[in-house]
């Protein structure tokens, strides 16, 4: 169960991941050491989750690797997870032994899809987590981080229709 479920257009997220990318790069020449270091490592990251939008949007729908990405889209819909799936999400981690650390964000995404190519009405739980996990992991690390971004509690992201009463700051990807 989401809430805040919020459409996130590909060339939108480019371009946001294209300005943040451009800062962090500015941000580094100015730093050294152990700033320099951290900024390097924010900046890796924002890089691949550029690749995942670009895959996502662009060579997804055409792969023969991710048949589960079957359609051409512009963007897809995303929310935040609620405290008890979030909880249960810990939960699985914690008691799977075989759970690496990307596990959580696989978790992460197959509970905060709303829609998407890879998403059917009526798949859900063990099943769509295996089709989330099969898809590129730079698309992974985005939509991770896409998802976080919606749980932000300071409501850095503009909230959907469907929770009115929580309010924002800033604009989500689609400028709404």
């Amino acid at each position: 169960m989401t809430f805040n479920s919020t459409f996130f257009d590909f060339d939108a997220e480019e371009e946001r991941l294209d300005e943040e990318i451009a800062d962090l790069e500015d941000r580094i020449a100015d730093a050294d050491g152990d700033t320099a270091t951290a900024l390097q490592a924010q900046l890796s990251k924002l890089e691949s989750q550029r690749k995942g939008v670009v895959w996502a949007r662009d060579r997804a729908p055409d792969s023969d690797d991710f048949a589960m990405w079957d359609e051409a889209v512009d963007g897809v819909t995303l929310g935040a997870v609620r405290a008890s799936t979030f909880g249960n999400l810990q939960n699985d981690l914690e008691s799977d032994p075989n759970a690496g650390s990307g596990t959580s964000d696989i978790l992460l995404v197959a509970d905060g899809t709303v829609e998407a190519p890879y998403y059917a009405e009526g798949i859900g739980g063990r099943e769509l987590t295996g089709v989330v996990g099969k898809l590129h992991p730079w698309y992974i690390q985005w939509a991770s981080g896409a998802i976080d971004r919606l749980m932000d509690p300071e409501g850095n992201v503009t909230s959907s229709d469907a929770s009115p009463k929580e309010t924002s700051t800033s604009e989500s990807s689609t400028g709404e």
